[in-house]
């Protein structure tokens, strides 16, 4: 049973988790390479959970260039609820970096009070308004380094929280280069050359996408 590893059935046993599934009208969906998963604000509202594979939540501007907002890996859990906020939601969507499959849960049906007022729904509940929490604290995370002046100041910043996030120097960066430029909101020709100049000066060491600070 995967699905109780996933931290939004945390103290919830499988039989629970099981009878909750098919209360909220859930279902296992596959998706393709560039298919994409969801559309926030444009769809149903759900929460979902990426069983298998890649995604990123994007955001396209009106000149064509994107912005990466979020990397998904197995076990991430999102929904509009967990969504970053934007007044243009319809330009975000969660778009499949490799074949995906999906978790698909009514967020309606999961946010209506229990008529059995059973404990694992209030638990349930309870682990949403956590993964809210922890979203939130990603964004925090994020806005900081978006607010750095230069792109050195934002690599750097984004490479320390990534090795305190994986507790481990070297760190294993989940993005291209070309990912990391529009995660960062930075030219991809410009961050290359400063990525240059950090190994240069003795900040770092880099070899394809791990990354040893110095």
């Amino acid at each position: 049973m995967l699905y109780k590893d996933n931290p939004l059935f945390t103290d919830i046993t499988s039989k629970d988790c099981l009878k909750m599934l098919s209360c909220f009208h859930s279902e296992e969906k596959l998706f393709s390479s560039g298919e994409t998963i969801y559309h926030f604000s444009s769809q149903k509202p759900v929460i979902g959970i990426l069983l298998d594979g890649a995604a990123s939540v994007l955001r396209y501007e009106f000149n064509g260039s994107r912005t990466i907002l979020e990397k998904l890996e197995p076990n991430s859990v999102f929904g509009e609820i967990l969504a970053f906020h934007s007044e243009e939601y319809e330009a975000i969507h969660l778009q499949c970096d490799t074949a995906c499959k999906v978790l698909i849960i009514d967020y309606d049906s999961l946010m209506k009070p229990c008529t059995n007022a059973c404990a694992c729904h209030t638990k349930l509940i309870q682990n949403v308004t956590w993964l809210i929490s922890k979203k939130t604290m990603s964004l925090s995370q994020r806005v900081e380094v978006l607010s750095k002046r230069s792109i050195r100041e934002k690599l750097y910043c984004y490479f320390m929280q990534e090795s305190l996030r994986q507790k481990s120097n070297p760190l294993r960066i989940p993005f291209t280069m070309s990912d990391l430029a529009d995660y960062l909101s930075v030219d991809r020709s410009a961050m290359m050359r400063e990525l240059k100049k950090m190994k240069e000066d003795g900040i770092l060491s880099s070899e394809k996408r791990m990354i040893r600070l110095l």
